[in-house]
């Protein structure tokens, strides 16, 4: 397996209409956030670094699904693992959450706010956290519920993956909504770039900040 490039935001029609949706969002004056310092645009978040030394990321998510599933569509039938590869191919440090913040210390308000009035989405949870990052290829993940998400029918896991060049951000999630729907996908991220994971019945929004420290921010 080899780590991939950065691939920036989904594909598909729900991504693409998402990714409209927001933009949208963004003329109607989510743009002029950066400006407010206590806005979804806030400088990354600081907090000291765990006693191994090992870098820490701020990782916020929110979990939305569509407000119509149509049961009689096979969404189940979807590419499975994308951008997982095999089993764990390398051992070394796993994740460890450092931190679980409060709704006070979101980014992402304003876009839940979007998805909330938008009338196609609702948001499902809504979670951000200080985290170190696994190896790269270890694939050992952090369950939702050890970061305050216990909504029922949401379950799953979030993997963050520092290889020697990218980071590697990655779900395994799974939504009941009479069936079961399925996220099972990893891809490399920058910081600060929003990613959009979707499927036709639910998706993830996800954005990754470096923390600083006393000698600066860390670099991917």
């Amino acid at each position: 397996m080899t780590p991939t490039a950065p691939t920036g935001r989904a594909d598909g029609a729900f991504g693409r209409a998402l990714t409209a949706l927001l933009a949208i969002s963004a003329l109607a004056g989510f743009g002029a956030a950066a400006a407010d310092p206590s806005s979804d645009a806030r400088p990354p978040l600081r907090t000291l670094e765990p006693q191994s030394g090992a870098t820490l990321y701020g990782v916020e998510i929110i979990v939305f699904r569509a407000s119509s599933v149509v049961a009689t569509e096979d969404w189940g039938a979807l590419p499975a693992g994308r951008g997982f590869g095999g089993s764990a191919t390398r051992g070394g440090a796993s994740a460890q959450v450092m931190r679980v913040l409060a709704p006070s210390d979101y980014r992402l308000n304003t876009i839940e706010a979007t998805l909330k009035t938008s009338g196609a989405w609702r948001p499902v949870a809504h979670a951000a956290w200080i985290q170190s990052a696994a190896n790269w290829g270890t694939h050992a993940g952090i369950a939702l519920t050890d970061v305050g998400i216990n909504v029922p029918g949401l379950t799953g896991m979030v993997y963050l993956e520092r290889a020697p060049i990218y980071l590697h951000l990655g779900f395994d999630v799974h939504l009941s909504l009479g069936a079961t729907y399925t996220i099972k996908e990893m891809r490399s991220v920058r910081y600060n770039d929003k990613q959009y994971f979707d499927h036709p019945a639910f998706g993830i929004l996800a954005v990754v900040t470096p923390i600083k420290h006393t000698e600066g921010a860390a670099t991917p």
